[in-house]
Formats: structure tokens, sequence, C-alpha cells
């Protein structure tokens, strides 16, 4: 199976710095609608069977604007494709939290947040539709339309890593496309 990892367009919230998860599905800006547009225009001559996206409006009206160049691929919305859950954290900004000290309790710990999921839930849910998709769908293109930390977790499953090493893949870019052969 082919993957292809796509990133949502920069949203209003990520401008503010607020914590998006689940919760808010955030709107892309601008940018994002650009950002979008050009993964869109680097992907439109490539043959996408079909098209996944978390069901979440920053991710899923960006693989609408991709979708317009597949017309032939299935686009499926799902729950399962959500950012991680950061529960308590979600609608406040990093400031307010404090992220900058503690998102390592979070992202290299197992901590969880209140009402949220910690990392080991988080990565295993990823696993879970990684795993489902590799068995529905063995030698098709797939195009996967999420989120940042998404993205980590499954670049960390492909390439095998510890559960702790999958926020050590850096920033996940809005604007790139990632690509696997699974």
């Amino acid at each position: 199976m082919k993957l292809i990892l796509v990133r949502h367009g920069e949203t209003e919230e990520n401008i503010k710095k607020i914590i998006q998860g689940q919760s808010l599905h955030g709107k892309l800006s601008s940018k994002g609608i650009e950002q979008s547009k050009k993964i869109a225009e680097d992907l439109k001559q490539r043959r996408i069977d079909i098209i996944y996206s978390s069901d979440l409006k920053r991710a899923s009206n960006t693989s609408k604007i991709i979708a317009k160049f597949h017309k032939d691929s299935p686009l499926i919305l799902t729950e399962e494709l959500r950012e991680r859950n950061w529960g308590e954290f979600e609608g406040k900004t990093k400031g307010e939290v404090g992220w900058d000290k503690i998102s390592h309790k979070y992202h290299k710990g197992f901590e969880k947040p209140k009402n949220g999921e910690d990392l080991n839930e988080f990565h295993q849910r990823v696993k879970n539709f990684l795993d489902k998709i590799k068995m529905k769908h063995p030698s098709q293109t797939i195009l996967v339309v999420c989120h940042k930390n998404f993205i980590r977790n499954l670049i960390g499953i492909i390439k095998q890593k510890k559960v702790v090493e999958t926020y050590d893949f850096g920033f996940v870019y809005p604007d790139r496309v990632y690509e696997f052969e699974v």
C-alpha cells in the first residue's frame, strides 16, 4: 500500500496558539486555504484510490480542496483520524496552560490530560487505523488528511519506533506531503 499523509492547513486557532484537539473543529486561515490548494496542485496528477480524512472541519475542508482533483476517489470522513484528545487543555492557549513547561509530561511521558487520551491510548488508536487500512487496501494508494500528532504517530509506527519516540520526528508541516510504502 502506498500511503500519502497530509496535515490540514493552518487554522485561525493555530495562529492564536490555541490547543484544538478534538473539541474544536478549527477554521482554516487564508494561509491554510492556500496551503491546501498547494497540496491539491502537488497531488492532482497522482493516482489516489481513496481519501480518508478526519471529520474535524480543519482536516475535512483541506481534504475537500484536494478531492476536487480526484472526483473518482471516495472521500471518507472519520472520527478515527481525529487529533489526540487533549481533554482539559482544549480551547485554551498554550500560554494559559504553561504548555512549554508541561508538554514533555504529555508528549514523552504517559500522563493523561483530564478527560483526554494518554500517549499509549492515542498511539493504539493510530495503530488500529493503520492496521485496518492495510488489510482493507493492501495494493492501493491511500491519502490520509489529518493532524500533526496523528501523522507523527503514524510515521513512528511505520518506522517501528517506540511510542515515546513518536514526537522526535519534528514538526509536521501543513504544506508538505509525507509518503510511505507500507
